[in-house]
């Protein structure tokens, strides 16, 4: 029930904030960030680092609601009051997002909807939000540097904490990752997922806000 509410009240913020605006500069990003996370569960299935615990939904439902829906939705709030020209404020605002981010999962582990395994624990979720953000935001100007960027940094995830690969089990996924200068047809398949989730989402908010007769 506590991920449901924490999904409600993202909706709620993102409605606030009409983040719906920038989605289409966005979108991509999106589709980048749910691939890189849905990766994890690929390559440390057998050797979990951290894992999501609800009494309401099952793992399979709660991985998709954070894959698809919550972790969007919080990169979409982080990128609304992005600012643009100052790089050092740019930093600033990462960090910023990226210390929040942490400090709600840090409570979300007290309340036992997360716990850590393996040699995780809160700094190293810090870490992963500020390469999510950043990646994220790099990824609408320079996809195909943040795809090259993406591989020694998750080969520095699967080597620091030991992930029980073979190596036709890595082969596969970073030979993937290597080749996404151009995009591939699934990207276009998740892509029209997320146009059609937003554009029912817009077409509510409107019908909501339109006065009535």
């Amino acid at each position: 029930m506590r991920h449901i509410f924490l999904s409600t009240f993202l909706i709620w913020l993102n409605y606030r904030h009409q983040t719906w605006r920038i989605l289409p500069r966005y979108l991509k990003a999106l589709i980048y960030i749910a691939f890189i996370n849905s990766s994890y569960y690929y390559f440390f299935k057998r050797h979990i680092l951290w894992e999501l615990q609800s009494n309401s939904l099952n793992l399979k439902q709660l991985r998709v609601v954070h894959i698809f829906f919550i972790t969007p939705l919080i990169f979409l709030l982080c990128m609304a009051k992005f600012p643009e020209e100052d790089i050092r404020l740019q930093m600033k605002h990462i960090l910023k997002w990226s210390f929040k981010c942490a400090l709600v999962e840090f409570f979300g582990e007290k309340f036992n909807m997360i716990y850590f395994k393996n040699g995780w624990n809160i700094f190293w979720s810090w870490s992963i939000y500020i390469f999510l953000f950043s990646y994220g935001y790099l990824f609408t100007t320079k996809p195909k540097f943040v795809w090259k960027l993406s591989i020694p940094t998750l080969l520095f995830f699967l080597l620091k904490f030991k992930a029980p690969f073979r190596k036709a089990l890595l082969l596969g996924p970073l030979l993937l990752v290597w080749k996404r200068a151009q995009t591939p047809k699934w990207f276009n398949v998740i892509k029209s997922y997320y146009t059609n989730c937003f554009s029912q989402y817009i077409f509510i908010m409107q019908r909501k806000k339109a006065p009535k007769v």
